[in-house]
């Protein structure tokens, strides 16, 4: 399964890693410490989740792209192509939203904006047009109806690399299980916003927040505000999303949450644990047979 995001209160977004504002991937790991105390990956709460744990972590991801890429290397050499792939770098995972923003370096930069330090920096794919229309098929060839041929020989619809995630990946599709993960860490994030401390710690915030000069009935307010939705981050944004963290901090807001959300996903995970746990399971069988194809090269 793919990355979980998030459902929103209205901009609050939930199944994603790397969604912007309040949402969240789900991760793995649950338990937190207090978020004033806590270091930057102690407050990653989405893959602290213990949905979390039924999604694939960034390093594996990058085995399954690698062995996807090694596959349609082989499927460019029957046509006497080669295929090397630009070895990417590390991305940057950026400040953690699931329940806002909770970082002030991000506040700072970005507002309520989205974090735009998450980024993978490839190499530029040197290619010429009969390798790009054998990679990518349709996408890249010329007709949209007729066959694909390089050479008189046909030409996989979606190219090679298509081909080889389609063909990779169909062995280990459940996506019965897949929309059950999905679906707990969207409906977990809705639920928990309703519960009585976590509405109490809202409050809390909401108190702290009017202290500074701003007045946000709970964290997803400042998200669907026009003002900062468009145009230039400006001083103003800037200052509301620091005052925005620095409530969070003094009033345990993260934590709470965290801690709540974490009690009802085990709910729901413990209703649903054969289908997670056949999900879990191919999930490591994926990643098994995705390294095993890039060690045989």
């Amino acid at each position: 399964m793919r990355r979980l995001v998030t459902p929103a209160l209205t901009l609050f977004a939930l199944v994603g890693c790397t969604a912007q504002g309040p949402q969240g991937d789900t991760g793995a790991r649950p338990g937190a410490s207090r978020a004033k105390d806590s270091t930057a990956a102690e407050r990653n709460y989405t893959y602290r989740l213990p949905i979390a744990a039924y999604s694939y972590t960034d390093a594996e991801y990058a085995s399954i792209d690698a062995a996807e890429n090694t596959l349609a290397g082989a499927c460019m050499a029957r046509y006497s192509l080669t295929y090397r792939p630009p070895r990417p770098a590390p991305a940057k995972p950026g400040a953690d939203r699931r329940y806002g923003l909770s970082e002030e370096k991000s506040a700072t930069l970005f507002g309520y904006r989205p974090d735009s330090s998450y980024r993978a920096t490839h190499q530029t794919l040197q290619l010429s047009k009969d390798e790009r229309t054998v990679l990518f098929g349709k996408r890249e060839g010329p007709g949209k109806s007729a066959p694909l041929e390089y050479r008189g020989k046909k030409v996989p619809d979606n190219g090679c690399l298509g081909q080889a995630k389609e063909d990779f990946g169909k062995t280990f599709a459940y996506p019965e299980g897949a929309e059950m993960a999905s679906r707990i860490s969207s409906q977990s994030y809705r639920e928990s916003m309703l519960l009585p401390e976590v509405q109490a710690a809202f409050k809390k915030w909401s108190a702290c927040m009017k202290k500074s000069g701003f007045a946000y009935g709970s964290p997803g307010e400042p998200f669907n505000a026009k003002k900062f939705r468009e145009g230039p981050v400006t001083a103003q944004e800037k200052a509301t999303a620091r005052a925005d963290v620095a409530c969070k901090r003094s009033t345990d807001l993260l934590d709470v949450w965290f801690t709540a959300e974490s009690r009802v996903q085990k709910t729901m995970i413990t209703e649903h644990t054969e289908a997670l746990d056949r999900l879990r399971d191919l999930h490591s069988k994926k990643v098994a047979a995705a390294r095993k194809v890039v060690a045989e090269g």
